[in-house]
């Protein structure tokens, strides 16, 4: 599509656009959820001032923006930014961009989210770089986070909008009548100390004539985070049931079959605690606690304690964009068994040691997520398990992306196998665990895509094809 095409397509958005800007185009730093003050977008009190179409010269010179959100950033939503910042050019690819946005998120104190945002300078910006941070309370609504989003993408794409034509129409500021408060001591008082409390709650129910399921699950939560500790408590419980309706021949007349009901039961249940202390920007000591049953795994009652001692290669403060961490923790584990075990036992006490080595990267090259764990009884050397999992994803090319997801894993630590031979009926459910010396699961994909550069056009019709439209392979959006 030629630049003029483009640019009556996006004639549209940008009238929208000048409301976020003043007189021909003003960037308003303005708090989220707060409505305009003062009456119009010039003097306070003054009248509003008409739009003003921007003109195609402009917009074919304006700041080419990549939106990179990794990791399922909440919040980042495309659209609504290209709606609302139609003075930048979105693009599809990163190497196309004068600017690559790059999110990241970590769990913050308050429940919330930690975002990241990077903002990395390309072509004739390399040199270019910066970040800012925002933090999210866990009950924020969507918009909310979006629109804390956008005031953060208006302030730091400012100093490179700053150097394109496009600058002599932008000004950031506080709206008008605005004024920065004095502090207030008592706003950073908290009457829970730090403390966040959570309660969830789950349903599912799902059927057919011969097949019914049904799920409950509920779990607690409590957790306090400062810059020396990080306490988590907490407590799940689950209850599945899947009803099956199976045939069989009627004892009285084998012509004849008889509807059967089948039902089986899986139930669990854990609490847990960990405790862990900052010891330097590198090393964190902790104390992890459990206690719970598992049908599944043929406990009726597990029992853990394992100090620990974690150290990150990168300083914690650089967590958002690369961390490589060893965690070792070790510590008596107590079972009781619901059926005796294949090492005919109905209860015991072993200790375990475990070493999980991890590399986490979130690159504008794309991000890889690597993790090596090995854990041991230390009662028989032979009951050990190693698993090798990760995800990495590349973009090795303009428009072409490869990925690569699994893991793989030796398992020789199944001493909660119950003797007792499984029915058939508990292989095909798996009622319960089934004894093996492996696991593995790999994905792999790739794409390529080609075409505009250009990813600024917003069109929501035909958005939602209903469940037939994505039965038969018509996705919206």
């Amino acid at each position: 599509m030629s630049f003029p095409l483009l640019a009556a397509a996006r004639h549209m958005a940008y009238a929208v656009a000048v409301a976020a800007l003043s007189v021909s185009s003003v960037v308003h730093a303005q708090p989220v959820g707060q409505p305009p003050v003062g009456g119009g977008r010039g003097r306070p009190g003054a009248p509003p001032v008409a739009p003003t179409v921007l003109p195609d010269s402009l917009l074919q010179t304006s700041l080419r923006v990549f939106l990179d959100c990794q990791g399922g950033v909440r919040g980042c939503d495309r659209t609504f930014f290209v709606q609302e910042m139609g003075y930048v050019n979105w693009v599809r690819d990163r190497f196309d961009s004068d600017v690559h946005l790059l999110l990241t998120s970590l769990n913050a104190a308050n429940g919330g989210r930690q975002i990241t945002v990077n903002f990395l300078g390309q072509k004739a910006y390399t040199t270019k770089v910066d970040t800012l941070t925002i933090t999210t309370l866990p009950n924020d609504a969507d918009d909310v986070v979006r629109r804390e989003l956008l005031r953060t993408f208006q302030l730091g794409l400012a100093p490179y909008v700053a150097r394109t034509p496009i600058a002599s129409r932008l000004r950031v500021g506080l709206m008008n009548g605005l004024v920065a408060p004095q502090m207030n001591s008592r706003a950073v008082k908290d009457r829970w100390n730090l403390w966040l409390y959570r309660i969830d709650g789950n349903l599912n129910a799902s059927g057919e004539q011969l097949v019914k399921t049904t799920n409950l699950s509920t779990s607690l939560s409590a957790a306090r985070t400062t810059e020396k500790w990080k306490i988590n408590l907490g407590g799940t419980g689950s209850y599945n049931e899947r009803d099956f309706k199976v045939f069989v021949a009627n004892q009285a007349n084998p012509a004849i079959r008889d509807t059967v009901s089948v039902v089986v039961l899986q139930r669990a249940a854990n609490t847990n605690a960990l405790f862990g202390r900052t010891i330097n920007a590198h090393w964190t000591a902790g104390l992890k606690v459990s206690a719970g049953f598992s049908e599944v795994l043929n406990q009726k009652m597990a029992l853990r304690v394992s100090p620990a001692l974690e150290y990150n290669y990168f300083p914690w403060s650089e967590a958002t964009r690369r961390q490589l961490t060893a965690l070792y923790y070790v510590g008596p584990n107590y079972y009781r068994y619901y059926n005796t075990t294949v090492f005919e036992r109905d209860e015991e006490t072993r200790v375990n040691h475990t070493l999980l080595l991890a590399l986490t990267q979130r690159q504008k090259w794309g991000n890889t997520n690597l993790t090596l764990e090995g854990s041991q009884y230390l009662h028989d050397m032979q009951r050990n398990h190693v698993t090798l999992s990760g995800f990495v994803d590349l973009r090795l090319g303009r428009g072409f992306s490869l990925n690569f997801r699994g893991s793989a894993s030796r398992v020789r630590d199944q001493i909660y196998i119950a003797a007792n031979a499984q029915s058939e009926r508990d292989i095909l459910t798996q009622r319960q665990q089934l004894q093996t010396n492996f696991r593995y699961n790999v994905n792999v994909g790739m794409g390529y895509t080609f075409g505009s550069i250009y990813n600024t056009v917003v069109n929501q019709r035909f958005g939602n094809l209903g469940e037939l439209g994505r039965r038969f392979g018509f996705f919206g959006g």
